[in-house]
């Protein structure tokens, strides 16, 4: 049996969307898209964990907002409202197909948890308009690179048959009782039908991965702790997609939470074709241009570029290209300061950074191209900036990262690269947003994102 994956999560009033929920389903499946639509009752009004997993494994959620859709969400259990509040709170790309007989309620009628949902882009459908408006609603969504049957060896390496590689996996787990994505390299090696490999999360925890390949496109294979007092122990089953993405599910036994579980389970292979190295003036516009889409229009600009670039200070632009294209791919912006500085950027948060010299580092800027998330590139450019600052002499970095609705947007890379959180901020860049007109991606204007605060000693 294939293991299915989606792209979008379609969610609906089921006594009045269901209609228009299934016209948006069969229009994306034509697409060769890969939607997901319930259609079998929740017992009880239960917001099963299975429709969770199904939101978050999606990149879209689709809302459709059909007459009354909104008025029982203060209802308790409503499982539209914990769709939408899933959807919000793991930041998914939220697009509305609004039916034209829809009205909102008063925003203050609305549970505090979804109310946000209202600020998003709505497309609006009657019953002659669907073939015409579907198109603009498909523009609104995001779906994943499909990677080519056969990719060359200058992008990916030597042997394209084989998955022997590196990888960066994410997999569902549970912490405190909440579902959590979680991610952690691997480095697998293929040998005829047989895979071995090992993957490690946050630097500390080791497993050694032990597989078969069935029929050419399926894995399975057992996972064990490689350290002899960790008892976590499981199973894993994959589909191979492609060269390059291998998806389906994990389940074990989990160790910390003295439990069974599971959960999905990806591997995107580690693109490894481009070099790091500083930017230049022929550069800004592309730099400029990840910014802006990754961390909110005019946050990086030109001028800041220049200023970095004229500093005679140990201010720089790293960036990742691509070997082959010349493609700027990500950016890192890395500078040194002093004590004084340190403890302005940290606004009220007690530390004394005297102590750690007359310098410390700071890892000020990291975004990647949407394209090549999760191939290792911010990984990469922050072990480069570590580099830099250890031939400075300089021994404690700093980082600064923004976190909405539960989500830290590089805490994940912060952690791999062996950063701890030190200190959060609510509300950190609302004056600034405020100030200088930049738009959040995640609030638009002005931010309300607060500021995960992370060190590092090297």
């Amino acid at each position: 049996m294939m293991i299915r994956t989606y792209d979008s999560f379609i969610s609906y009033r089921r006594n009045t969307g269901s209609q228009l929920a299934s016209r948006i389903y069969d229009y994306l499946l034509s697409k060769n898209r890969a939607p997901f639509l319930d259609v079998a009752e929740i017992n009880g009004g239960r917001f099963d964990d299975q429709l969770r997993n199904r939101v978050r494994q999606a990149v879209n959620f689709v809302l459709v907002l059909s007459a009354n859709a909104l008025d029982r969400c203060n209802e308790e259990n409503d499982w539209l409202t914990e769709e939408i509040h899933t959807a919000l709170r793991y930041n998914k790309n939220i697009v509305l197909a609004m039916e034209d007989n829809f009205t909102f309620p008063p925003a203050d009628t609305l549970p505090e948890k979804i109310r946000t949902v209202i600020n998003f882009q709505a497309v609006l459908f009657n019953q002659k308009n669907f073939n015409e408006r579907i198109g603009a609603l498909e523009r609104m969504m995001h779906f994943p690179m499909k990677a080519p049957a056969c990719l060359s060896d200058s992008d990916y390496g030597k042997n394209y048959r084989s998955i022997t590689g590196s990888f960066m996996t994410v997999y569902e787990d549970y912490e405190n009782g909440e579902l959590v994505l979680r991610t952690a390299p691997a480095e697998l090696t293929q040998h005829l039908s047989r895979v071995k490999g090992t993957t490690t999360f946050d630097g500390k925890r080791t497993w050694v991965l032990d597989a078969k390949i069935y029929n050419r496109t399926k894995i399975a294979g057992i996972y064990t702790a490689i350290d002899k007092y960790d008892e976590g122990v499981g199973t894993f089953f994959l589909e191979i997609e492609s060269f390059n993405r291998m998806s389906g599910y994990w389940a074990g036994y989990d160790n910390v939470n003295k439990k069974l579980t599971y959960g999905s389970y990806t591997f995107t292979r580690l693109f490894s074709n481009y070099r790091i190295e500083e930017a230049t003036q022929k550069d800004y516009p592309a730099v400029c241009s990840i910014a802006d889409k990754q961390l909110g229009q005019d946050y990086v600009s030109a001028e800041t570029l220049r200023q970095i670039q004229s500093s005679s200070c140990n201010d720089n632009c790293l960036i990742a290209r691509h070997g082959t294209t010349g493609e700027v791919l990500g950016f890192c912006i890395y500078k040194t300061l002093r004590p004084q500085e340190a403890e302005e950027l940290c606004r009220g948060f007690k530390k004394t950074f005297s102590e750690f010299g007359d310098e410390i580092g700071y890892l000020a800027t990291l975004a990647v191209s949407e394209k090549f998330h999760d191939n290792g590139i911010a990984s990469a450019l922050a072990a480069e900036a570590h580099k830099r600052f250890e031939k400075l002499g300089i021994g404690y970095i700093i980082s600064t990262a923004w976190k909405r609705a539960g989500k830290i947007n590089i805490g994940n890379i912060l952690l791999r690269s062996g950063y701890n959180v030190m200190t959060e901020i609510p509300d950190y860049w609302y004056k600034d947003s405020v100030e200088k007109g930049y738009l959040c991606p995640q609030c638009g204007n002005p931010c309300h994102c607060s500021c995960v605060i992370f060190e590092k000693f090297l």
